[in-house]
């Protein structure tokens, strides 16, 4: 008996040491590795959700919100107990009535996640203001190989137009900005374009060109021409164009942008919206006029059931909304949306730390 006993208290022992090292094994750094990849990619769905429904619901006439996760804290708790019972007497007095071994293991997890609300006069204003040029230059530079990201930042060029919309008829597109951008994007494949800061200047822009060595380069000249001023005679070695923010052509040989608002871009990309005709019938969702060209690089599709592959999907009014995976162009421009709204996000909460807080205790 008291060797059976002996035993029993090594192996209970020994499962305890055994719960305990597994429990170990779930805190510090594989926690982290656990833990941090499903909180970053539950981020990434639930603001690329938030900012597709602020689309949809813009095409709906509806109003919308936007909440900012300010922190996210996860206290993990782990629990181990085991346990053993031993009868003292003879065994006929005890048979049947003990547990010789019992265990048990507990893991507990419980995220508290604070939400800031965006508004306010702030968010307003950077909602509405057209695109800063230091900003729009930043995303020029990473996708100046990119057409699309021209056309969806710059309503205009030098007094060439790039509509949102097409209000009547006759109205047409600027031929001469869809050339325009095209030939930007082929010099910058070649290694020839790029836009860019000038050296030791906290607010001097330019794009700067490099020119083909041995004679006429006709893509320069013809840029220049496009732009409205003659070319220099020698377009040999790097040029560079001041860059400014403005409307109409310059005299001067300088670039004037006209950019787009964070508003003008989520109401083109809100024509895109598939709605049911039922919806517009019922003037449930706007009809709005054709889109520019702008409005042909993104396409929010609709479905009665939830879509597979999607970038992101919402549910509104018994329908699907979502950004087809496999479509590039509705990506990227997706990815710019919410990568500009997602800055004004940053910045509004930063400066609006004194506004309530949403906390919420997922579990307990």
């Amino acid at each position: 008996m008291m060797v059976r006993q002996q035993a029993l208290v090594t192996l209970t022992c020994a499962l305890l040491l055994l719960l305990c090292g597994a429990g170990c094994g779930l805190i510090g750094p594989p926690s982290i590795r656990g833990g941090r990849p499903a909180y970053n990619d539950a981020l990434v769905a639930t603001n690329s959700q938030q900012v597709l429904a602020m689309i949809v619901r813009m095409r709906y006439g509806e109003p919308s919100g936007l909440l900012a996760v300010s922190s996210i804290t996860a206290n993990i708790r782990i629990q181990v107990n085991a346990g053993a019972e031993f009868g003292i007497g003879t065994e006929s007095s005890y048979q049947g009535n003990l547990v010789p071994l019992a265990a048990g293991f507990a893991y507990e997890e419980n995220p508290t996640i604070s939400y800031v609300p965006v508004h306010g006069e702030r968010y307003m204003r950077q909602l509405l203001a057209p695109i800063p040029l230091d900003l729009t230059m930043l995303l020029l530079g990473s996708l100046c190989d990119s057409p699309q990201a021209i056309a969806l930042l710059v309503r205009s060029i030098n007094g060439m137009r790039n509509p949102d919309f097409l209000w009547t008829d006759s109205a047409e597109a600027d031929p001469r900005f869809a050339r325009l951008v095209e030939l930007l994007a082929q010099l910058a494949r070649q290694g020839r374009l790029t836009w860019g800061q000038e050296s030791g200047s906290d607010s001097s822009f330019v794009l700067a060109l490099t020119g083909a060595a041995g004679g006429l380069d006709p893509q320069l000249a013809q840029l220049f021409n496009l732009l409205g001023f003659a070319a220099p005679e020698d377009l040999d070695g790097v040029i560079t164009l001041p860059v400014q923010l403005g409307i109409g052509s310059s005299a001067e040989p300088t670039i004037r942008l006209e950019t787009r608002s964070l508003f003008d871009l989520f109401q083109i990309a809100a024509a895109s919206v598939e709605v049911p005709k039922e919806h517009l019938e019922s003037g449930a969702a706007h009809r709005l006029p054709p889109s520019g060209p702008l409005g042909r690089s993104i396409q929010i599709r609709r479905s009665k059931d939830r879509p597979d592959g999607a970038v992101a999907e919402v549910r509104h009014h018994g329908w699907w909304y979502s950004i087809d995976g496999t479509d590039t162009a509705s990506k990227l421009t997706f990815w710019i949306l919410e990568s500009l709204i997602s800055v004004r996000i940053a910045d509004t909460v930063e400066h609006g730390k004194a506004r309530p807080v949403l906390t919420v205790p997922v579990s307990r």
